[in-house]
């Protein structure tokens, strides 16, 4: 098999299927849809992920969170630190393993998110709207399985 060169493929590139430029292209649209349409900036998407988490799931520790947002630790640790401050969110001591905090929604909290829900309601339906209802489960079944992706350097389940 021909392997084709750098410039051929620069040259062929159609950046309008490019997964990165597609991407970002949703991500901009989402985050000024967001912006708009929740009339707010005082919780980021990724704040509304944490909040949503510990209300639907109630306390849990940074790493399940972490796990659950899809949010390394470090980035994770000073969003809680901003949160903490703002006290839409709390830590305690864990109960099942006193060497672990738990994090967990506060009345503050539960108060800004479900301010927020049928705005990130309606922006789901707008973001979806331009597919036919039957295959937007398809298309966000699609976009987890990229996402969820093991790395190329992972082993293989075989």
């Amino acid at each position: 098999m021909k392997t084709s060169s750098a410039a051929d493929i620069a040259r062929n590139w159609q950046l309008e299927g490019g997964v990165g430029f597609l991407l970002r292209l949703l991500e901009a649209r989402y985050d000024g849809l967001y912006q708009s349409m929740t009339r707010q900036s005082d919780i980021t998407p990724r704040q509304f992920g944490v909040l949503m988490a510990l209300y639907q799931l109630g306390p849990l520790t940074p790493s399940v969170l972490a796990e659950r947002i899809s949010c390394d630790r470090n980035t994770l640790s000073e969003m809680l630190k901003r949160m903490v401050a703002r006290r839409l969110v709390a830590k305690k001591d864990n109960p099942d393993d006193r060497r672990s905090l738990q994090v967990q929604i506060t009345a503050k909290g539960e108060e800004a998110l479900l301010a927020v829900i049928p705005a990130a309601a309606e922006l789901q339906d707008i973001m979806l709207a331009p597919l036919r209802k039957e295959d937007r489960a398809h298309f966000l079944k699609c976009l987890l399985a990229i996402a969820k992706a093991p790395p190329p350097d992972a082993p293989s389940d075989a």
